[in-house]
């Protein structure tokens, strides 16, 4: 089996391509590429909002200090709730084609405000409600 630089060259550049491109595939209509040009920072200003909400919630909730025994077991199980909840969204919002991003890190800045803002409202859900 021979090897070809040229090929290698090329699956590197495409990985690195997958990397820094947008989620959206090339052959999309002229009319989501306009749509897209609309809404260019309003992925940003929602993930900065959710981010900001998220630390809000969980100021309010680490505040006071809590008198649970096993808050630390409340925090991580709350995590884990909640990144199912934001991959529960993020699976909706792809069924729906509404899951773009121009760049691989404002992806994952919206998932993880997106996992923050769910822990926060859990965490503030299970402390200050009284009902656990």
């Amino acid at each position: 089996m021979s090897w070809n630089i040229f090929e290698v060259v090329e699956v590197v550049l495409d990985a690195l391509n997958l990397l820094s491109d947008s989620s959206v595939p090339e052959w999309k209509d002229e009319k989501s590429i306009i749509k897209r040009k609309k809404t260019e920072f309003a992925i940003e200003w929602i993930s900065t909002g959710l981010a900001l909400a998220g630390f809000l919630l969980l100021f309010i909730v680490f505040s006071n200090s809590l008198s649970y025994e096993n808050t630390f077991q409340v925090t991580v199980i709350a995590t884990l709730i909640a990144v199912l909840m934001a991959s529960a969204c993020c699976f909706i919002l792809h069924v729906l084609t509404l899951f773009y991003f121009r760049s691989f890190f404002s992806m994952l800045f919206f998932c993880f405000s997106l996992i923050l803002f769910s822990t926060a409202l859990l965490l503030v859900v299970y402390f200050k409600s009284g009902l656990f």
